[in-house]
């Protein structure tokens, strides 16, 4: 079994009907931080279990569900894609921390991201601390797992989709750009960047100056910049 852990990702997770074995309540936790979960779990009759230890990092509050369903089939995703004007989505390349993973489906969140799509290999899957991390934006964001990530890149192609890749070589500065109203960023991997492959299949190559003496961002950070510029 899974666990939940927060107080934001349990609340998101009661909000929209993810499948809650039950809840388990740290005895010593504030009573004025519980009202709302109380009344989401009775709501949705889920047992709650009041426990006198307190997980680390957990605020008092975890959630323990039968496995982390958040995929989407690229199938229906695609058919979601169809019916938006205007779509952004975010392609990770072999991203392998959790924290950056969940910081990014947080940033896509805020931005309006229609969605993420990830590699089904060599990269990291959706667990305790993404979720945590994500703090609840995980539910409202589409995450799709594919198996190739090039024939993703065409197939988004075909749906009118300019693909823009992040990189410290890139042609353009990202602020020059005008985003087309189908737009996808991809991301590369914290130590390798986007892979060779990938990066041929974008169609144009942007950077973020730095004018500091260390040449690089953490992911999430860029990926924060880049995407807030693309969703203006």
């Amino acid at each position: 079994m899974e666990k939940l852990i927060g107080v934001n990702p349990v609340t998101e997770a009661l909000k929209n009907g993810k499948n809650i074995e039950y809840l388990e309540i740290f005895k010593g936790i504030k009573e004025d931080k519980l009202n709302e979960i109380k009344k989401l779990a009775s709501k949705a009759n889920i047992k709650i279990k009041y426990s006198d230890k307190r997980e680390e990092n957990s605020q008092g509050i975890i959630a323990y569900i039968e496995n982390y369903d958040y995929y989407m089939e690229f199938g229906e995703f695609q058919e979601k894609l169809v019916r938006e004007e205007k779509s952004v989505v975010l392609i990770l390349d072999g991203i392998q921390d959790p924290r950056n993973f969940g910081a990014l489906i947080r940033s896509a969140e805020a931005f309006g991201i229609s969605g993420i799509i990830i590699p089904d290999r060599r990269a990291v899957d959706i667990n305790e601390t993404v979720v945590k991390t994500s703090t609840g934006a995980i539910e409202h964001v589409p995450i799709i797992k594919v198996t190739n990530l090039s024939q993703t890149m065409e197939r988004l192609k075909k749906l009118d989709f300019w693909i823009y890749g992040a990189e410290a070589d890139g042609a353009k500065y990202y602020y020059e750009e005008k985003y087309p109203n189908k737009t996808a960023l991809v991301l590369g991997s914290e130590g390798f960047g986007i892979k060779n492959k990938i990066k041929e299949n974008c169609d144009i190559l942007i950077k973020i100056p730095m004018k500091g003496k260390i040449n690089s961002l953490n992911v999430s950070v860029a990926g924060g910049i880049l995407l807030s510029e693309i969703s203006k």
